[in-house]
């Protein structure tokens, strides 16, 4: 296989958003390892990341009468409609499949659960539909504050509150959560937000035509880096530090935990000019990704 074939495999893998299948079930896993419980089920893996990918797919439907593109990812979709509609298809029968077997396994147990956590659930439902438009005329992906914050929780929930919720239903066992269940929601939640900010920079152009409200057409490219992003990533490394001394953690693996973070202040500090979208791709998906496996790694390693 030369490097132009290489290539393009990459880019196919990223584009049509298949790496966010092994994005979500790297967060999943770590969120039930770094908490101490058993992995989930079969089912629950193939419907969490069905559902990440479907809604992601969404995002980027194409009409029919579109033939040309000066976006890469778009001009994707449009030359491979046929294979993303077979994808999509199997995503959905993926989804309905795994989603059905989990209702049944799942019904009789829900009063295990408390009503706190169902209202989380429903709320989070109605506003990862309240992301697309669907011709209502209102769309959370149009806020400036609201998409990256939205996409920062969607994560965090689909990572680290539905694995456990899940666990519990078809376990019919309640895990009792302590401080490491919220830190690991909040990191996994301000980590997505600055990736979702990020994401944003290679849309800045576009986003602007299409007077998409975002921090970067707002506020500028290198505003938005410096002022915004760079301060966001400081509070997370703060916030991984004050965990790590107050649970009394080894310093090497302070240090371990904190790779992520450091990962991501460098990669945004090397942002100072727009770089090609596949770049971004690459690196903000596989930062996050990055994030997952070093926190699986901390505790294999170091407990």
């Amino acid at each position: 296989m030369n490097v132009k074939e290489s290539s393009k495999i990459i880019a196919n893998i990223f584009f049509s958003n298949i790496f966010l299948i092994f994005l979500s079930l790297a967060l999943n896993i770590e969120t039930v390892i770094k908490i101490g419980l058993p992995l989930n089920s079969i089912e629950y893996y193939v419907f969490i990341t069905s559902a990440t990918v479907l809604f992601y797919l969404y995002a980027y439907r194409v009409p029919k009468r579109f033939k040309h593109s000066n976006n890469l990812r778009i001009q994707f979709y449009i030359d491979n409609r046929k294979i993303i509609d077979l994808f999509s298809c199997f995503l959905i029968a993926s989804f309905t499949y795994s989603g059905i077997k989990l209702f049944d396994k799942s019904i009789d147990h829900i009063d295990i659960i408390s009503w706190k956590w169902i209202v989380i659930l429903i709320l989070t439902v109605v506003l990862a539909f309240a992301y697309y438009d669907f011709n209502i005329g209102f769309s959370l992906r149009k806020s400036m504050w609201l998409k990256p914050f939205l996409i920062g929780w969607t994560w965090a929930i689909t990572t680290v509150f539905l694995p456990v919720l899940f666990l519990m239903l078809e376990n019919n066992q309640h895990y009792p959560l302590d401080a490491k269940f919220y830190f690991l929601f909040i990191q996994t939640f301000m980590y997505c937000l600055v990736n979702a900010i990020l994401f944003d920079l290679k849309d800045f152009e576009d986003d602007s035509n299409r007077n998409l409200k975002t921090f970067v057409v707002k506020y500028g490219y290198h505003f938005t880096l410096n002022k915004i992003i760079l301060p966001l990533i400081f509070i997370g490394f703060l916030s991984f530090l004050l965990f790590g001394i107050w649970y009394n953690l080894y310093w090497h693996r302070i240090l371990f935990m904190l790779i992520p973070i450091l990962g991501l202040a460098i990669f945004s500090f090397k942002l100072n000019r727009p770089k090609p979208i596949l770049y971004y791709l690459i690196a903000i998906d596989g930062m996050i990704f990055f994030k997952a496996i070093c926190g699986i790694l901390s505790v294999l390693l170091f407990e």
